[in-house]
């Protein structure tokens, strides 16, 4: 009885497919065409999909036909007969397979019947989606030791194959999957859930509160999945974006292990509030570090560029939004991953090429001579002043020789002079290391058809190239997700996370504390240590050790050994201080989030959220007492915590009528967040050594202060995604939202977007477009919103109570009621295309982005007893183009070699500004201009006659007298340049900024490379400015400097070197003299790795092992040694600060699955 309703159920269905190919009529007309291309014209005329291999023998052959309203049973019986190939139809599917190896229901029956005969063990089981969980007809699966063993699952999935012993490998794949293997290991069921390969048609993407197919999205979004990244030692997974993702900016304003990058998302927004993305780690909003998350442990990083894509975030989207998604458990046996990871640190960048020691004392002799000249000493008289001078004024003497001596009549140093400390005087090599970095992680993950795991535990330690530096970090990781039953399904994901970073304390700091301020700018004669002025020796302490020199004098006890003082770096020696002087910070994070997916009724569904996430956040720094080190010792100390909680309950429905596909989202979310801070300091040290951190050896300790902060959204959104037979897609979003921040009359605002697509491709008119495999279009505009204001209380009147110790109270802020959000309104417009087979694949997008609303300072009266007042006017706009392509340019036998690019063009003006213009810096804030345009004097050149700089006049502002403007081409130009005129003087903003990459494979060995690039733009470097001075006798000074002015009639953009502030010709006076392009490329990633074959494996249980090599940061070139243009994109404009440069991360790893 069961088999004859089973055949029957078989001829019924294989009745319903006859009829259904016979109602579908094709109308063709083609000559000469690859088969594969014909088959995409019959798609766009009937309701079925061709499934098949790129390798089915027949599918490139050219073949002619036509065809007039024919039944598609017959076309495809002309079509495929002649090639021996068969075909099966299932639901809208057709799949095509070599004719002899189409599976029946006979084959399986006389496989069995063999394999019983036989002896020889039997596997049976069932190919499955591994996110739909619908079953898989027509994959391959075969038998890995021997290829001949093998055939196809039926059209319920199904297969049954016959092994030849126990201890063989299954490999099943089908096209759209990624290939499994999977080891029979003496079982006769096994069943196999197939991942979706990320680079075919349907491709699932996580999007805002869930996930969509990228072929039916409407919005902008960037997507980089693991596969470009495992191999390299990041520490944090913005690394990974950076030259990759079209639209993003990634900088850093430090290099220092574990710090945290800047983030811009299509230029910057905003003035004065938040201009960084919103982060969501597996649906939960996250507000730790970058640094905290195991990059080992993310499967995929998604980038919310547009309205369409990140209006659901309402009041947090204006600024875009990364949708970070970390890994679960696939369908398999239990997996286990080993990688380790070691790698040496230095400095990227080189610095700047600075004079050496002979040209430094040449130099400052001329300085001497030129200065005594202009103040009407005779030239003679000067020359011979100018040596004595020079050495008085610095008091350091490396040469030993007085000063007749040391420099002849022109001021050229004895051949003859030796430098007695010139070993000494290396201070960047005595503050910097080749520092080491371990990364370790283990994982263990699996799953069957109800649940899935995925656990890890990661710890890493990277030293620094500055001695002292460090970051360290132990992840653990845990995500469990279980099918409780047909209707319920939950599931838990845990991060957590333990790191420490340490480094000198005052590397921010503008001024000589700071350790790479210190090593740049302080002169090349000047020793680290100690020595005696009369025979240049080292001095040492009572216990043999040298002492450290801190400029401020020393004197031994008998007073015949006198070291002078120096009037420049008095007081700090970072080759010690490095080593002493300490910050750091420890963090503990955990982020848990649990959900629920409860299904309702058919196409319905509940899913309901809960996240917590717990940042311990302690901060110290501290400076001990070594010889007269300032302030005899000081420390603070830090500390704070964050939590924050997240509800959301979401209700999906989908539904399907006919061609008509509906995807409803409905929901509403909470989040709240609590801030604590607590601080204290200490100062004067009373024990000299390791104890600065303990109150009761200091002589001073400040109160303690503290303060907390809450904040609240709460927030309704809803979701409709619909498309017509995926050719015509519609979206739109609708969110509103409630901010604490705001006054309850103003806290509620509104955020939404719309949205559009058309598959092209899939038009009767595009048949014989043979070139063509797919073309999208797709545009979107909505409006999103910033609540993240400078303060959490702006609409309060905010009052500071106590100082020092001292009752009372005072106003300190005037709140403002109507302040509200600043919003964001986005268009965007793109295409999408893949070309010649899939050889090419890319994409041009236009995006348009208003910000409105914008938070501003508006100075209030003095009487009032407030500074300002926070107030929403004003706008500006980014817009610009994105361009991704990605082309394989050869595909051949074992050799693959891919190219990829990506470019962005962006521009920014403000369009409304309700202050006056004001110029901040080396730029200016003025409506009908780019934030980034710089505002300087605008400097000429050298005056060949008098050595001095000459800047444009500004002759409306000032009154010249005789001899002060110099006419040149009709232009008046000025020595003096304290009349010279201010004007606009290009942008920070590069013209086009991207990446430039290849994947080579070629066997077994794999070579992958990044470069990133920028073009156009200006760059001002502030630090060249100062090593360009040539008056300052303690300063180290820039090689150029040796092309300087010397007489009258040389011819160059150097000035001559005087000392002071002469004529105010201020030579290192902030002007365009400063300005250099910002063009730069640096090779952000190479990677070499190599698959080893299974043969050279010592156990089997090893299924797969990979060494690789990988240079991080490797090489930069740019318009001047020393600057790095990318350091910062957060300001208005780009500087060149006194800061820890980025690393180069050399490194070789091992990555083992078991």
């Amino acid at each position: 009885m069961k088999s004859n309703f089973r055949i029957l159920i078989i001829l019924t269905g294989l009745l319903l497919c006859s009829i259904n190919l016979s109602a579908q009529q094709i109308t063709l007309n083609l000559s000469k065409t690859p088969l594969k291309v014909v088959l995409k014209a019959i798609e766009k005329q009937c309701d079925f999909t061709f499934v098949y291999s790129n390798s089915l023998n027949g599918i490139n052959d050219e073949v002619t036909i036509k065809t007039n309203k024919e039944q598609l049973e017959n076309v495809l019986k002309t079509l495929l007969v002649a090639k021996n190939i068969g075909y099966k139809i299932t639901e809208k599917q057709i799949a095509l397979t070599p004719k002899e190896l189409v599976p029946n229901e006979t084959t399986v029956v006389q496989q069995t019947t063999e394999v019983k005969s036989q002896s020889r063990p039997v596997v049976k089981g069932v190919i499955k989606d591994g996110v739909k969980g619908e079953p898989v007809p027509f994959a391959t699966i075969f038998i890995k030791e021997n290829k001949s063993i093998g055939g196809y699952t039926d059209v319920n999935g199904s297969f049954s194959i016959m092994a030849e012993n126990v201890n063989q490998t299954l490999v099943v794949s089908c096209i759209g999957y990624t290939t499994q293997e999977i080891a029979i290991g003496g079982r006769s069921a096994i069943d196999v859930f197939l991942a979706p390969e990320a680079t075919n048609l349907d491709e699932v993407m996580v999007v805002a509160y869930g996930t969509a197919k990228k072929s039916t999205f409407t919005g902008s979004a960037a997507i980089v999945n693991e596969e470009s990244f495992k191999m390299r030692p990041l520490t944090d997974i913005t690394q990974a974006l950076a030259a990759t993702t079209p639209g993003v900016q990634i900088g850093t304003s430090n290099g220092q292990p574990g710090s945290e990058p800047t983030i811009r998302i299509r230029g910057i927004g905003s003035f004065n509030a938040g201009n960084a993305p919103l982060i969501i780690l597996d649906g939960m909003p996250y507000d730790n570090a970058f640094s905290s998350i195991n990059p080992s442990d993310i499967e995929s990083v998604t980038v919310l560029k547009d309205a369409s894509s990140a209006s659901l975030y309402g009041a947090r989207g204006a600024n875009g939004v990364l949708l970070i998604n970390t890994k679960k458990g696939k369908s398999g046996k239990p997996k286990v991953e080993v990688k380790y990871n070691f790698g040496v640190t230095s400095q990227q960048t080189a610095d700047y090429k600075l004079l050496n020691d002979k040209d430094y004392m040449e130099l400052y002799w001329e300085t001497q001579r030129n200065t005594f000249v202009l103040n009407g000493y005779t030239e003679a008289n000067a020359n011979s002043l100018a040596g004595p001078a020079f050495l008085a004024g610095i008091s350091y003497n490396p040469y030993l020789m007085d000063a007749t001596q040391l420099f002849d009549s022109n001021g050229k140093l004895n051949p003859n002079a030796v430098n007695h400390w010139k070993e000494d005087t290396d201070w960047y090599g005595a503050i910097t290391q080749l520092g080491k970095r371990h990364d370790s992680n283990i994982s263990i993950s699996g799953a069957n058809e109800n649940t899935d795991y995925y656990t890890s535990i990661g710890y890493m330690q990277e030293e620094g190239y500055v001695k002292g530096s460090e970051f360290n970090r132990l992840s653990a990781k845990a995500n469990v997700n279980s099918k409780i039953t047909k209707w319920l399904k939950v599931g838990t994901n845990l991060n957590v996370s333990y790191s420490t970073s340490g480094g000198e304390q005052n590397e921010s700091s503008g001024s000589n504390a700071n350790p790479f301020r210190f090593v740049r700018y302080i002169g090349n004669i000047l020793p680290i240590h100690l020595h005696n002025p009369a025979t240049g020796e080292y001095i040492y302490d009572v216990n043999g050790n040298k002492m450290y020199d801190f400029g401020n004098g020393w004197q031994s006890k008998d007073g015949t050994i006198v070291v002078p003082s120096r009037d420049a770096f008095a007081g700090n020696n970072h080759a010690l201080e490095v080593q002493n002087n300490y910050s750091g910070y420890l963090r503990q994070t955990i982020n848990i989030k649990g959900y629920a997916d409860v299904s309702l009724a058919k196409g319905l569904k509940l899913t309901i959220n809960a996240g917590l996430g717990s940042n311990m956040y302690r901060s110290w720094s501290g400076g001990y007492v070594y010889e007269q080190k300032g302030n005899a010792g000081s420390s603070s100390k830090n500390t704070s915590n964050t939590t924050t909680w997240t509800f959301q309950q979401l209700f999906n429905y989908n539904k399907s009528f006919g061609k008509h596909n509906f995807d409803i989202l409905a929901g509403h979310e909470s989040y709240q967040y609590a801030y604590f801070y607590l601080s204290t300091s200490m100062k004067t040290q009373t024990i000299i050594g390791d104890n600065f951190e303990y109150a009761n050896f200091t002589e001073v300790n400040a109160l303690p202060s503290s303060y907390t902060n809450n904040y609240r959204v709460e927030g309704f959104l809803s979701r409709l995604n619909y498309d017509f037979n995926e050719k015509y897609f519609f979206s739109a979003s609708y969110r509103r939202d409630g901010s604490s921040r705001f006054y309850e009359d103003v806290r509620w605002g509104d955020f939404w977007s719309v949205g559009a697509g058309w598959t092209v491709d899939k038009e009767k008119f595009m048949t014989g477009v043979e070139f063509v495999d797919m073309l999208k279009l797709r545009a979107s505009y909505g409006v999103v919103g910033n609540d993240d204001l400078s303060s959490y209380y702006p609409w309060r009147a905010t009052y500071a109570i106590n100082n020092n110790g001292e009752p009372g109270y005072i106003q300190s802020s005037l709140g403002n009621r109507s302040l509200t959000w600043e919003t964001s309104n986005n268009f965007d417009i793109a295409t999408e295309f893949r070309l010649f087979d899939s050889r090419l694949e890319g994409s041009v997008e236009y995006f348009h982005r208003v910000s409105s609303d914008l938070l501003f300072s508006v100075p209030q009266p003095i009487s009032s007893g407030i500074s300002s007042i926070d107030i929403n006017a004003g706008s500006m706009y980014n817009k610009g183009f994105e361009i991704s392509l990605n082309g394989v340019a050869i595909s051949k036998n074992d050799f693959q070699l891919s190219i990829n690019g990506n470019a962005t063009f962006l521009k920014n003006k403000i369009t409304d500004l309700p202050l006056d213009p004001y110029p901040t810096s080396v730029y200016k804030i003025e409506e009908g201009h780019s934030r980034y345009d710089f505002w300087l004097r605008q400097w000429y050149g050298v005056n060949p006659a008098t050595g001095y700089n000459l800047f444009k006049a500004d002759v409306d502002m000032f009154t010249f007298t005789d001899g002060e403007l110099l006419e040149i081409n009709g232009v008046n130009y000025t020595e003096n340049i304290a009349k010279s005129l201010y004007d606009y003087a290009g942008t920070s903003l590069p013209i086009v900024t991207g990446g430039i990459g290849a994947n080579i494979a070629w066997k077994n060995f794999t070579l992958k490379f990044n470069f990133y690039y920028q073009l156009g733009g200006k760059f001002y470097d502030n630090n060249y400015q100062s090593l360009m001075s040539g008056s300052n006798i303690y300063f180290a000074q820039h090689e150029d400097l040796l092309g300087r002015w010397r007489k009258p009639g040389d011819v160059t953009n150097i000035a001559k070197v005087v000392a002071g502030t002469a004529v105010n010709n201020i030579g290192a006076a902030s002007s365009t003299r400063w300005l250099l392009s910002s063009d730069m490329i640096e090779l952000t990633n190479l990677n070499l790795s190599y698959k080893i074959p299974s043969k050279f494996l010592q156990t089997k249980n090893i299924t797969d092992a990979t060494i690789y090599f990988s240079a991080d940061n490797a090489l930069m070139i740019s318009a001047r040694r020393g600057v790095y243009p990318r350091r910062n994109f957060q300001s208005g404009y780009i500087s060149n600060g006194d800061v820890y440069a980025p690393s180069r991360v050399i490194s070789l790893g091992l990555s083992l699955t078991f």
